[in-house]
């Protein structure tokens, strides 16, 4: 079994409390317990669901100057300490940071450790529980208690394997939960998290390439275009898995028969070394300078960008128009306008000329 570690840690703070409440847990898991084991599995393997299928991630690395968190994990690490002392310690300092604050909290911390084939993973989560009503063996009623998945806080996974060997400039991912927004951005802040990539940005700047080599084919194929892609990246960003251009352009041959597909992967990556080179104000050098240069593959990489980790609100955005307020919510996708939908831009009016049947019955019955 992959899993080689799980403690859990009680907290609580209320608004009005000068500080937060810890209760630790004194032994970690038993996963030698056939009894008990699988209820661990079970939930490492839900949380880290949780986090993968998450719109809401960011990617980065521990801050240079914040080094408390980091430096329990290095004693870990270095068998200078229990990984139950780890997780007391990290409990411990977030609950600090809560002192005098007026968020609130309420659930447990957990921790757990796994090692698979290519890296070794430490989880941190933020659970929440849910109280229910329980059938006791004699036929009587009892309250209970179980973990709300579909309410989980913040989740942050550290590839321990990239961090140690100094490779990866995104060994930290950091999932947000519904809510409790200034909590997150607390215990980012505790365990040193900063931000590395900007995916919102990033996306923005990959899907107007898109939009750019979606032009170059036929009316009729180029939303389906956009529409294969846009579907490709949320689909990879689903499983916790970046868009590799050249797998993308693969990918796409597949699905539409226009023959410029081909060309999809070596337009973006050209395209991508125009900006680079237009954006690079120091050394000014091609990603070729740069590997001739002796420059690492990591550096060439970054210069190139030849995969993306996508943000999928921007990629729902670029094929759908969408808008609410209180009154109203309106959602289309983007080649029905100037077609069943003609938007006015002198008097910002939208005119629909192919109401759906649902709503046309309704309109019609009231």
């Amino acid at each position: 079994m992959s899993l080689r570690h799980f403690v859990t840690h009680q907290i609580s703070k209320d608004i009005k409390d000068p500080a937060a409440t810890l209760v630790c847990s004194e032994q970690e898991a038993d996963l030698d317990s056939e009894l008990v084991a699988h209820f661990y599995a079970q939930t490492a393997a839900q949380l880290k669901a949780v986090l993968t299928q998450r719109a809401g991630k960011r990617y980065g690395i521990f801050h240079p100057e914040i080094t408390q968190a980091r430096a329990q994990i290095q004693d870990w690490q270095g068998e200078r300490q229990s990984f139950v002392a780890l997780t007391r310690r990290l409990s411990k300092q977030f609950a600090n940071t809560l002192d005098n604050t007026e968020l609130a909290l309420e659930g447990y911390l957990a921790f757990f450790y796994e090692q698979l084939a290519d890296s070794d993973r430490l989880y941190m989560f933020h659970l929440r529980r849910k109280s229910s009503v329980s059938i006791n063996t004699d036929m009587t009623l009892s309250e209970t208690h179980y973990l709300d998945f579909s309410n989980t806080g913040f989740g942050v996974m550290l590839n321990i394997t990239d961090w140690l060997a100094d490779d990866d400039s995104k060994y930290l991912t950091f999932s947000f939960g519904r809510g409790d927004k200034p909590l997150q951005n607390q215990f980012a802040e505790c365990i040193g998290f900063t931000d590395t990539l900007n995916t919102a940005a990033e996306t923005e700047e990959f899907l107007e390439i898109v939009d750019e080599f979606s032009q170059t084919l036929s009316p009729e194929d180029s939303f389906e275009y956009k529409a294969k892609v846009v579907d490709y990246c949320i689909e990879q960003d689903l499983r916790g898995e970046p868009v590799v251009f050249d797998e993308l352009a693969s990918y796409m041959e597949t699905q539409v028969k226009a023959e410029p597909a081909k060309a999809f992967a070596h337009y973006i990556v050209d395209k991508q070394k125009e900006r680079q080179q237009s954006q690079r104000q120091n050394s000014g050098l091609t990603p070729e300078q740069l590997a001739a240069q002796g420059a690492s593959q990591q550096v060439v990489a970054e210069a190139i960008k030849t995969e993306l980790i996508p943000d999928r609100k921007k990629l729902r955005g670029f094929i759908r128009y969408s808008g609410k307020n209180k009154d109203l919510s309106l959602s289309f996708s983007a080649s029905l306008l100037d077609k069943d939908i003609i938007f006015d831009k002198s008097s910002n009016e939208l005119r629909i000329t192919k109401v759906p049947e649902s709503l046309l019955k309704q309109l019609k019955e009231s």
